[in-house]
């Protein structure tokens, strides 16, 4: 014979396993809309893609909305480069814990890109990115405390984040460390020797990346090299700079000339007169036998 407590008790089991069943399955759908999503825009049918992301999206993907946010960052559908468009996605996939998100959404706010300039904002979306050790963002909070930017400039900061950077063999955080120990005016950061070291770690590296890279130049047209490899290639000329003022720093004028001229010969052709000015400045002073200080 059953009780009332029993019967109640066996009708709300029922429901639990009804809306246990209905969960999984809205999950099962979910994932599945989201597969969908990730397979069209692997194949580059981004058309395609963008509708079924933007459905997998709204069901709270936080991976389809970062491809959503992608989409309309890179011009891969026919809208074109939509910054605004990219940053709403990027902001609602770091809300929902995308860390790449988080940094974007903190660099979009740091250079005013799809989002109005903040630099507060910047150093709270970055720094949650650079706990989780999101290379980029550790480098980007390096750069903020570097140029003062949202806080009041720490340079001891700023090493602290690029060091963090660099321990996963970021490039421009090895060449920032060597440029700041290179040409600092503070005595405490000035330090020639350390600078040689994190530069000679920056060439080591390069040497081997940046051939890898001419030799896929020569085998496909640009579109076919990644953008890393671009990237590395374009500041190519800034690590150069930087190389100049570590020989400079350690009183070898003449290696210090070489590596200026080299920079400046590396220069991209949309160079600013206020860039090429700046590097003729370095060179102008390894000349006179000065070194480069700021």
């Amino acid at each position: 014979m059953q009780t009332k407590h029993s019967k109640f008790t066996n009708v709300f089991f029922v429901l639990l396993t009804v809306l246990l069943v209905a969960s999984c399955a809205d999950k099962e759908q979910e994932y599945t809309q989201l597969e969908t999503c990730v397979n069209h825009y692997q194949a580059e049918s981004y058309q395609v893609a963008r509708k079924e992301c933007e459905i997998a999206a709204e069901q709270g993907s936080s991976h389809a909305q970062w491809l959503m946010a992608n989409l309309y960052r890179y011009e891969l559908i026919k809208d074109g480069v939509d910054l605004d468009a990219a940053f709403n996605w990027y902001l609602r996939a770091a809300e929902n814990g995308h860390i790449a998100a988080m940094r974007e959404v903190g660099q979009a706010f740091m250079y005013g890109e799809g989002a109005i300039k903040d630099f507060e904002k910047a150093h709270t979306w970055l720094k949650k990115a650079a706990e989780s050790r999101d290379t980029e963002a550790e480098f980007s909070v390096g750069v903020l405390f570097f140029e003062g930017w949202g806080r009041k400039k720490d340079i001891g900061a700023a090493i602290s984040w690029f060091k963090r950077a660099a321990s996963q063999d970021h490039n421009m955080s090895i060449n920032n460390l060597a440029w700041i120990f290179a040409t600092s005016k503070t005595a405490a950061y000035f330090k020639p020797k350390r600078a040689k070291i994190w530069i000679e770690k920056l060439d080591k590296k390069l040497n081997t990346n940046l051939t890898k890279t001419q030799d896929t130049l020569d085998e496909n047209s640009s579109d076919g090299v990644d953008s890393k490899s671009k990237v590395e290639l374009d500041n190519s000329s800034i690590f150069l700079d930087t190389k100049a003022a570590v020989m400079a720093a350690n009183q070898d004028f003449e290696q210090a000339i070489k590596f200026q001229n080299q920079a400046i010969a590396q220069l991209p052709p949309e160079t600013s007169e206020e860039q090429l000015n700046i590097f003729q400045q370095h060179l102008d002073h390894y000349l006179q036998g000065k070194d480069w200080r700021e």
